[in-house]
């Protein structure tokens, strides 16, 4: 005959409601306190004969707690705690040698058992649990770009000497006070600096090399920005802000072709 623990006579109906109704807050046996206890699980179920009938019914055999020093002591006594929390480790990526699985053991038990102390036994939160919660925080990682971009630095300073240059060479003419005092100045320059923060985007894949068989990591880059595009721009904008400086250079420059052509053929 199996007996619930604590009592020597068959269950009545009533004892069995009120023995299950314990389950729910610790189990048979619970002392009430869960200060120093820590939760390992369920025990399982167990075979309780009824007095009423007589029949044979499967109950709930419920909760393992036991004391933080219990729990310690355990691990070192039962073969298979050990290699359950071995795996455990090894799957959370952390170490499994004797003297550090046994120190990471210690420091989860008083983890879960602070929680369950703390919450008057209403998070029952396992060793494992709380390794995988601990080590599954620790692993959290920002995650993996797709692309990656390279920003090419064009400083306003550079922006400037570059629109100077190019209006010399297309106007015949510097830049002056009223240019740069002028909106289509300020847009210029905000336009280019806005080009180059496209930059260069990288692109990296691992590809099987069909003619070798060996895997290659390929990186595609596709410019969003080259000083070419730049210089297009500015161009463009100078003969549009400055139409006759532009003809006058272009007729300028001309003159001094054909001048030259001349004085060659002398």
């Amino acid at each position: 005959m199996t007996h619930v623990p604590g009592h020597t006579t068959p269950l009545t109906d009533a004892e069995l409601l009120a023995a299950l109704d314990n389950l729910g807050s610790g189990g048979f046996g619970s002392t009430g306190s869960y200060v120093n206890q820590v939760y390992l699980g369920q025990k399982g179920s167990k075979q309780v004969r009824m007095k009423r009938g007589g029949q044979t019914i499967t109950v709930p055999a419920g909760d393992k707690t036991l004391t933080t020093q219990q729990a310690k002591s355990l691990y070192l006594t039962d073969e298979n705690l050990r290699n359950s929390w071995l795996q455990t480790l090894k799957k959370n990526g952390l170490p499994t040698d004797p003297i550090k699985a046994r120190a990471v053991w210690d420091i989860a038990v008083d983890g879960a058992s602070d929680w369950f102390a703390t919450s008057n036994g209403t998070q029952k939160i396992t060793p494992e649990q709380y390794l995988n919660w601990y080590a599954g925080g620790q692993k959290k990682k920002a995650p993996k770009p797709d692309l990656s971009r390279s920003v090419y630095e064009y400083t306003p300073e550079q922006i400037g000497a570059d629109v100077d240059k190019l209006a010399q060479q297309v106007l015949g003419r510097t830049i002056n006070d009223a240019d740069k005092a002028a909106s289509w100045y300020t847009d210029l320059t905000s336009a280019i600096s806005k080009m180059a923060s496209k930059g260069t985007v990288s692109q990296v894949k691992d590809v099987r090399n069909p003619k070798t068989g060996k895997l290659e990591r390929i990186t595609t880059q596709t410019p969003e920005f080259t000083k070419e595009q730049a210089a297009s721009k500015i161009e463009s904008t100078l003969k549009n802000v400055a139409p006759e400086d532009a003809e006058r250079k272009k007729r300028s420059d001309f003159m001094s072709w054909m001048f030259g052509q001349i004085g060659g053929g002398n």
